[in-house]
């Protein structure tokens, strides 16, 4: 669903306390999925969450972790987050071994309802040191610089 008002509402709402990057991962000149960061008082708390979408077609190849890891570099090398969040629904479990991969621990649970019937969602949560250790995807960062502010409320 393609909701321009939602993405401009974003966009003007956005603030170094609360923010919210859209992102999209391309190959071949097609989009094939979809990768957030956002982040609430983000100065203060040093943490930032994360949500992804990756096209049925794209799973098992790589990108799903590529996309994750190119957001976590972001995150941590560019933002300087001491945390990052994440949730994955219980049945997903492709979705849970690449959060695992990339440093992600456990961190408890959440109920939801959908469609009307209960479905956990399993929290994660990498802090520094455990995305540190588990690194290993080669990611550079350009243009960061002229908007970092934007992000962070400080410059570098």
């Amino acid at each position: 669903m393609n909701n321009p008002q939602w993405q401009w509402g974003t966009w003007a709402s956005w603030q170094p306390e609360n923010w919210s990057l859209g992102l999209v991962a391309i190959t071949d000149g097609r989009v094939i999925g979809t990768q957030s960061l956002d982040a609430n008082r983000f100065a203060v708390r040093r943490e930032a969450g994360t949500g992804s979408w990756l096209g049925r077609d794209f799973h098992g190849r790589g990108n799903g972790t590529e996309m994750r890891a190119a957001v976590l570099e972001l995150a941590f090398a560019g933002l300087d987050a001491e945390y990052v969040t994440s949730e994955a629904f219980e049945d997903n479990h492709s979705s849970y071994a690449v959060s695992r991969k990339l440093g992600y621990l456990d961190d408890g649970i959440t109920r939801h309802v959908i469609r009307g019937v209960p479905v956990t969602g399993r929290r994660l949560r990498p802090d520094r040191p455990s995305w540190q250790a588990a690194r290993s995807i080669p990611v550079e960062i350009e243009g960061l610089a002229g908007c970092r502010e934007m992000f962070t409320g400080w410059t570098r």
